[in-house]
């Protein structure tokens, strides 16, 4: 038989998928797995879309995107973020945020140049650095600052190799949101040492409290704020952005890339090597959701921090579990180490004995060794069940010398 490629295997696959395949075989699961809004595309968003088909607007389009996709990026980018880009030459359209990120890193990485990425990250982060050549060069992200990216840790990591630090913030799997002081700091790391700062900003809308940003002072909502905002971060910074999420759009695959014009002109070039042109379909209904009334935004945004109370107060009761509360996105990364559990064996046992699934942390990193990730983006019912479920699964497992002492609970007590 023919050899498949060695780079191909040495690719890791998602651990994501992993508890997907073992989901299935369960019945009545409350999965706690799914990164995706409950919700589905507002009604003037869908009808953009139809109308579209209607009208004949079905052909190849400009690689870079239609001109009124980009034209609506760059008013959407400079109303919400404060952020200045060119629709002709600083704005590209992408099959969603997973494949803007293979752009931007295999438009600067040469093979051997290192990538910072702070853990646990997104699964696809340290495959996609592996994709294009580069080296992935983890930097743990620490409960003690609220899972939040620190600029000390990040330059202590940079080396002659070193090329680019993925930014993930809000975070995921641990909903942390880095506020506006330390982006400026980690800035100020990158021009320093001439590296790219590559700003995954998928759930920029999702923020429960002011971070910092100044996109948020001008308006009622509270935005995280972006490192491409910082004086000078222009040319050193790829935004990555998607409407998945903002727009409850995850099956439409259209996202955009925000970059200096030298930039998008190579990840372009890749592009159309690649796929021709995004979607026209999705495009037109992408104007609609940029261009059009925010309600459902602020919507999801508020259903999303009841449910993430829900969480907050269940594992607060909960003597076993430990969790940094999320500031933003629809995740919760809960420690399980009072369990004496590896991440693996606590999911894996919770899917067999309650019906709950869960992500194991090293899914997203050896840094998550001890934690496992819930999204609370479904139906709150089922949450507060899953929730009910997890914590009595971790109080029936706990290990008395490792689980939360309080003045109402206490290892020797539990012993004795």
């Amino acid at each position: 038989m023919p050899r498949i490629a060695d780079h191909a295997l040495s690719i890791p696959r998602s651990g994501i998928r992993d508890v997907f395949d073992r989901v299935e075989s369960i019945p009545d699961v409350i999965s706690l797995c799914v990164g995706e809004p409950s919700a589905t595309a507002a009604p003037h968003v869908v009808e953009a879309a139809c109308r579209s088909i209607r009208e004949g607007h079905t052909k190849y389009t400009n690689v870079l995107g239609i001109e009124p996709f980009r034209k609506a990026v760059a008013d959407y980018s400079a109303r919400v973020k404060g952020l200045r880009y060119s629709p002709e030459t600083e704005i590209q359209a992408v099959d969603g945020a997973t494949i803007g990120l293979y752009l931007a890193l295999k438009t600067v990485l040469d093979p051997g140049d290192e990538v910072i990425i702070p853990s646990p990250f997104f699964t696809s982060y340290d495959a996609e650095v592996l994709m294009c050549g580069g080296v992935p060069v983890t930097v743990a992200l620490r409960p003690g600052n609220r899972m939040r990216l620190d600029a000390r840790d990040i330059e202590a990591a940079i080396t002659p190799r070193t090329k680019a630090v993925i930014i993930n913030s809000p975070g995921n799997p641990s909903g942390a949101v880095t506020p506006a002081d330390e982006l400026a700091r980690i800035a100020d790391v990158c021009k320093r040492h001439g590296i790219w700062a590559i700003s995954d900003e998928v759930y920029h809308p999702f923020v429960f409290g002011d971070c910092g940003t100044d996109a948020a002072a001008a308006g009622d909502d509270p935005m995280a704020p972006s490192i491409a905002a910082v004086p000078g971060m222009h040319d050193h910074t790829i935004v990555v952005e998607s409407l998945s999420k903002t727009f409850a759009m995850t099956g439409w695959r259209i996202g955009y890339l925000l970059g200096s014009e030298r930039i998008i002109e190579q990840t372009s070039k890749l592009a159309e090597l690649m796929h021709s042109s995004v979607n026209s379909t999705a495009q037109y209904a992408a104007v609609a959701a940029l261009d059009g009334p925010q309600d459902q935004v602020a919507a999801m945004r508020e259903e999303y921090r009841a449910k993430r109370q829900i969480v907050v107060d269940g594992l607060h009761r909960c003597l076993a579990l430990r969790m940094v509360p999320p500031q933003g996105a629809f995740y919760a990364f809960v420690d399980v180490r009072g369990t004496g559990m590896s991440a693996d064996r606590f999911s894996r046992m919770l899917l067999d004995e309650e019906h709950v699934a869960v992500v194991p942390g090293t899914a997203f990193g050896e840094a998550g060794e001890g934690f496992v990730r819930l999204s609370y983006a479904g139906d709150a019912d089922e949450l507060r069940e899953g929730v009910r479920r997890l914590c009595a699964f971790a109080e029936r497992h706990a290990d008395p010398a490792l689980s939360r002492h309080t003045p109402e609970y206490h290892h020797i007590v539990r012993m004795a």
